[in-house]
């Protein structure tokens, strides 16, 4: 009887339907897979977590696209917490911060990063570095050679899982360059002539070096990988297919200023961030100003606006993000991290920062480990960021989109959100 009733009301709601009659209900679930796709590519990032919240055959679909795999959110993971099993971690995107466990990074220092894979290293004493790659989502990990710790910086041309992607551990004084690759037992060395330098990113192919007079050095990725793998025992290469670039000279006015390049869909800007030259005035950044490399006219060309561009500067890594791809209403903007101005320090340098606050009695209560900077000068007025003096600066990464909605967007016990804070 119960069976014959429910099959009459269905029967009734089809002709209610036939006639125009009754509410339309859409099988979404039931739409061609082929035309999900082409929907779910359009996606902006915060988008597809509320797709992936739909249905599990929704899911399974975002589950296959690349944007899906690579795409993801910055994150900052926060410093002088190597002997801890849980780190801090803080998104400033959405104003959150969650104790994150790492417990395959306990000991290690944070090096930088790229996208979701952190660099670290463990100071093993007499200037020797023991370190590693991990994946913190994937638990994947990839061991290197010792390194000496006198290297300030390392950049990476590609995810370390795909083969030949080039590690570049940075020494700017003594203008030298260690690489490794996939496969390699050592670190191969290659020297510069000339001034020293004060960043390094990979870019479209290429290692791009930043003198201190603002020259750039370029390097063919391809070059450096056929020249070591022909001897991948030697410790020294000389062999590489390089330029220099005499660029049109900035001009830069203050001693106080920390330069940063970054990748911005291929195109190498760079920033200046300007310190404030007051003696008592520590860490206190007053300004920025972004410069365009045209290579076809050798010149730095000053950049006043980005569009939907969004950059995240730190030391030890810096990148540039789509608004727009990520789908939040937030653009031509600099989120940066409390870095020193001395480029070649490192946080295993950095004892002597813990307690200099109140050494020379210093109110340190009010200071910030990260900030924000609109590239629109009418809205930042007198710009003045304190940042923290006893600690050292946090670490971007990024966090992939299908592990934040599955983890972080559904707040499971492992990824514990800490606590919401205002900027």
């Amino acid at each position: 009887m119960l069976k014959c009733k429910r099959r009459n009301q269905r029967q009734r709601k089809k002709r209610k339907l036939k006639d125009g009659q009754g509410d339309f209900a859409m099988d979404w679930a039931g739409l061609p897979r082929d035309i999900l796709v082409m929907i779910f590519e359009k996606l902006s990032l915060v988008d597809c977590m509320s797709v992936d919240s739909v249905c599990k055959q929704w899911s399974n679909i975002l589950a296959e696209l690349p944007n899906w795999k690579r795409g993801g959110f910055p994150w900052l993971l926060m410093s002088g917490q190597k002997d801890r099993e849980m780190r801090t971690c803080a998104s400033v995107l959405d104003n959150q911060s969650w104790e994150m466990e790492l417990l395959e990074a306990y000991g290690a220092y944070v090096w930088g990063s790229f996208q979701d894979w952190l660099i670290l290293v463990k100071d093993l004493g007499c200037y020797s570095l023991e370190v590693s790659l991990l994946n913190p989502f994937s638990t994947k990990r990839i061991n290197l050679p010792n390194l000496w710790n006198f290297y300030h910086k390392m950049a990476l041309s590609g995810s370390p899982a795909e083969e030949n992607t080039i590690c570049a551990a940075i020494h700017s004084q003594n203008r030298e360059i260690a690489f490794w690759i996939q496969g390699s037992k050592v670190w191969h060395k290659y020297r510069l002539e000339g001034t020293p330098f004060e960043d390094a990113i990979f870019c479209s192919g290429s290692l791009f070096l930043l003198c201190n007079d603002g020259n750039i050095f370029q390097f063919d990725a391809t070059s450096i990988v056929s020249n070591i793998r022909e001897d991948e025992n030697a410790t020294s290469i000389s062999e590489i297919k390089a330029q220099f670039h005499e660029v049109r000279s900035l001009e830069i006015n203050s001693q106080h200023v920390l330069k940063y390049l970054v990748d911005s869909s291929g195109e190498v800007l760079l920033v200046c961030r300007y310190y404030s030259e007051k003696p008592d005035a520590i860490r206190e950044t007053i300004n920025f100003e972004i410069y365009s490399l045209d290579l076809g006219q050798m010149s730095w060309e000053k950049v006043d606006y980005l569009d939907d561009r969004i950059l995240f500067l730190g030391k030890c890594c810096s990148r540039s993000l789509s608004s727009s791809e990520l789908g939040i209403g937030i653009s031509n903007r600099i989120y940066f991290s409390n870095d020193d101005v001395a480029p070649w320090w490192n946080e295993w340098d950095s004892n002597h920062l813990k307690g200099l606050s109140s050494f020379f009695g210093l109110d340190n209560s009010s200071r910030k480990d990260w900030g924000a900077f609109h590239i629109d000068s009418d809205m930042n007025g007198n710009f003045c960021f304190r940042g923290n003096r006893d600690n050292w600066a946090p670490t971007w990464f990024t966090a992939p989109l299908w592990w934040y909605s599955k983890n972080i967007a559904r707040q499971t016990n492992r990824y514990r959100y800490r606590y919401r804070h205002n900027l």
